[in-house]
């Protein structure tokens, strides 16, 4: 048995819950960082964030120290997870013996993480030439500087979102920050990585567009609104992190599931999607899978598992909570209908 190759055992419908510690325990940044380095990150308190924190560290420790069983009961890891999700819009995940999206465990996960170890940080910008890039380097401040954790290295990137107004073509620019990328299926029945980012990252009509330059509202009481014009926003990427998370949108909300095949090569360049201003673009946007987590079944119930790259053979693994198993062709994943969410890593 390979060293981690550890599956987790199923303890009421929890595989949602198993099947994204197994991916994001395969996440090596994190994983080093829990194991080595967290103790100077987080706080000796008993909040619930601190709780869980300290609960996923203990159960990534045991998962990849010495010579455990095959597979581990999460029991103490679970409770806190429960506990942490009261009085908070996840709380419906707490209920026992039901299926929940990974997803939302995902990104609730991550936030716990990052709440219980965030601290305000002394972030300076120097001038840039460049608008663009001065725009985007004062915004990431503004966002991450009280609150930064590791987290933010790990995960974060930074979109560049423009508005163009039709009336007047006045650009407006603005920056969000993003922990993970979610792509649509343009043809519900497949579609590939690259289809599936062109058709997000494709312009987007909107109506009524409140133009700062050509249709401001005028301040004094009783005045009419300005006109509004059409206008179209464009995403482009700014900054990715190191590790790219990608989502597919499987599920919709009429409660039904895109069951569209999904294909990708293993490794991916994203430098297509950059903005053209972007320093970052130059840099190596050349990712690989590190991690799928998979959904069998439909929209109203199913079962998750996930495929992890071992980190010493190389090869691709299948956990299925407690069974662990060689992927069908152990040199690659396996790409399908059944494709949830990516953990990409960059080269």
């Amino acid at each position: 048995m390979e060293k981690g190759q550890i599956g987790l055992e199923n303890m009421g419908s929890t595989c949602f819950l198993n099947a994204v510690v197994q991916c994001l325990r395969h996440v090596p940044d994190l994983t080093v960082f829990m194991n080595n380095h967290s103790d100077s990150w987080i706080p000796d308190t008993e909040t619930k964030e601190v709780m869980l924190c300290k609960a996923y560290k203990k159960l990534i420790h045991d998962i990849w120290s010495g010579s455990p069983p095959s597979h581990l009961r999460p029991a103490g890891f679970l409770h806190h997870f429960r506990n942490a999700l009261k009085d908070t819009m996840f709380e419906h995940m707490a209920q026992p013996n039901m299926q929940h999206d990974s997803h939302e465990t995902l990104v609730f996960l991550l936030d716990q993480l990052h709440e219980a170890m965030k601290r305000p940080l002394l972030m300076t910008v120097m001038a840039a030439p460049d608008a663009a890039v001065y725009g985007a380097l004062d915004a990431w401040k503004t966002k991450v500087a009280p609150k930064y954790s590791p987290i933010v290295d790990y995960f974060w990137g930074l979109m560049q979102v423009n508005v163009e107004c039709q009336g007047c073509k006045g650009v407006s620019c603005r920056y969000e920050e993003f922990g993970e990328l979610q792509v649509d299926f343009p043809n519900k029945k497949e579609g590939g990585l690259e289809e599936c980012m062109d058709h997000q990252f494709q312009g987007e009509n909107i109506d009524e567009y409140q133009c700062d330059r050509c249709s401001p509202d005028s301040k004094e009481p009783g005045t009419p609104k300005a006109k509004r014009h059409p206008g179209i926003i464009t995403r482009r990427i700014w900054k990715l992190p190191q590790n790219l998370i990608l989502v597919l949108k499987r599920f919709n909300p009429n409660g039904t599931k895109c069951h569209a095949n999904f294909k990708t090569e293993t490794v991916v360049k994203f430098e297509k999607w950059f903005a053209a201003a972007s320093p970052e673009k130059s840099k190596s946007a050349e990712y690989a899978i590190q991690s799928i987590m998979d959904h069998h079944g439909s929209a109203g119930g199913g079962h998750y598992t996930a495929q992890v790259k071992s980190p010493t053979t190389g090869l691709w693994n299948v956990y299925n909570d407690e069974t662990v198993v060689r992927a069908k062709d152990g040199s690659t994943p396996m790409f399908g209908n059944m494709n949830y969410i990516l953990f990409f890593r960059r080269i």
